[in-house]
């Protein structure tokens, strides 16, 4: 025998006995074959996986079978690593409810943005007590349809707890006109926008031909101080990504400022523009940039919402309308129907996150209009952290470029 078999037999561990080898066995039984139904189920929204009708039909089907449980936990895992779609999302939290599970109804549904979904998400939270966060939902709900069944009693009901006195209520854009053109050199063309405080219009300037968007107050001599407010902050942040303001009129309520020939990213949104919409790093960076500079400034803008940002000629987003800029530190004002965060309704005080709560509901609304699966799960991550909790959300609007340019950009 030669040195190293002398050496193996000497290293090698002894043999156990015969009674011990049997008590170290573990017998498990292998997993029982996936039900081919649920195999199916589980590749919705992959290549040759089910339609969304049929998987929500499919796991309708399971949850009468004993294969329930396992038909649960496989689609919270395929949850987890792609976007569902939401009538199958739904399906799936309100079982996860009646089993008893609201931490992973409320898991699955975060990826939704049915309104069904945010119904059900805003009665999870006032499960959980938290009012302001179940107010949220809803108002996303009611931005989109003002209809919705029991959307509305939730919303005053909710409204009335926290104690708030006037209840919100979307603005309906028209064709209106005034009855007059105000005492201003300008030549109206046509009402781009209306709000509560005042109504835009597309105006000519008679003296030297220009464009402007002229912002008219319904109450002059009430909003005198708004239109002043509004006017010294935006002239105060001049500079990229913020309108600039040409003229006003205190006197008389008005005010001019620069047109946008490319209009409102609401009208895009509303008219699934694809061609302004995309590429999103187009006008979402320099947006998050604007809005940089104004918390740098020490402001927050209080309104961020896609009929607040205009389009230059160069397709370049211009944040405007700073009638609610707060200085930081400042109490809130009143904000716009669904774009508030849920800190803010609780009575924050004024906070740039709650800026980036507004930047992360425009993100969903374009990627609800573009509906494109490949974008959606590109941008929807940073979309869900600007409007999650504030441990996750960008601190401000710095913060925000950062994160963009390293997750999407890779910088």
């Amino acid at each position: 025998m030669s040195f190293w078999d002398r050496f193996r037999k000497k290293a090698a561990p002894a043999a156990p006995a015969a009674d011990d080898a049997a008590e170290s066995i573990v017998l498990v039984p292998p997993p029982a074959p996936m039900p081919k139904e649920l195999e199916r189920l589980i590749r919705v929204g992959l290549p040759g996986g089910p339609t969304d009708d049929e998987a929500v039909l499919a796991f309708a089907a399971l949850r009468a079978t004993p294969d329930e449980a396992r038909a649960v936990e496989e689609l919270s895992r395929s949850a987890q690593m792609r976007k569902l779609p939401d009538p199958l999302l739904l399906s799936l939290g309100a079982t996860l409810l009646d089993r008893g599970e609201p931490e992973g109804a409320t898991r699955v549904l975060s990826a939704a943005t049915s309104s069904p979904a945010l119904v059900l998400l805003a009665d999870l939270a006032e499960r959980r007590g938290e009012l302001p966060i179940a107010l949220a939902f809803v108002e996303r709900v009611l931005l989109r349809d003002l209809d919705h069944p029991g959307a509305r009693e939730r919303h005053r009901r909710w409204r009335a707890e926290l104690g708030f006195d006037l209840e919100q209520k979307p603005i309906v854009t028209g064709a209106t006109v005034v009855a007059r053109e105000p005492d201003a050199p300008f030549d109206l063309l046509r009402e781009v926008g209306r709000g509560g405080a005042a109504a835009v219009y597309e105006a000519r300037d008679r003296d030297l031909g220009r464009h402007v968007a002229l912002k008219v107050y319904h109450q002059p001599e009430r909003d005198r101080g708004q239109l002043m407010h509004e006017a010294r902050v935006a002239v105060a942040l001049e500079g990229p990504g913020i309108v600039r303001v040409l003229d006003l009129d205190p006197d008389h309520g008005w005010i001019a400022l620069e047109w946008a020939p490319g209009g409102a990213l609401r009208e895009q949104i509303r008219g699934r523009e694809r061609g302004r919409l995309l590429p999103l790093e187009r006008w979402a960076l320099p947006l998050a940039g604007a809005l940089a500079r104004v918390h740098a400034a020490g402001w927050v803008h209080h309104d961020v919402k896609p009929a607040n940002v205009i389009s230059s000629r160069t397709n370049a987003a211009i944040l405007t309308d700073f009638g609610t800029a707060r200085r930081a530190g400042e109490p809130s004002p009143p904000g716009s129907l669904g774009y508030v965060s849920p800190e803010r309704m609780k009575g924050r005080a004024s906070d740039p996150r709650d800026d980036v709560y507004g930047f992360g509901r425009v993100l969903e609304d374009v990627l609800a209009a573009l509906g494109d699966e490949q974008i959606v799960a590109r941008y929807r991550p940073l979309a869900a952290a600007c409007v999650g909790p504030d441990e996750t959300r960008p601190a401000d609007g710095r913060a925000l470029v950062t994160r963009m340019r390293v997750e999407l950009l890779g910088a």
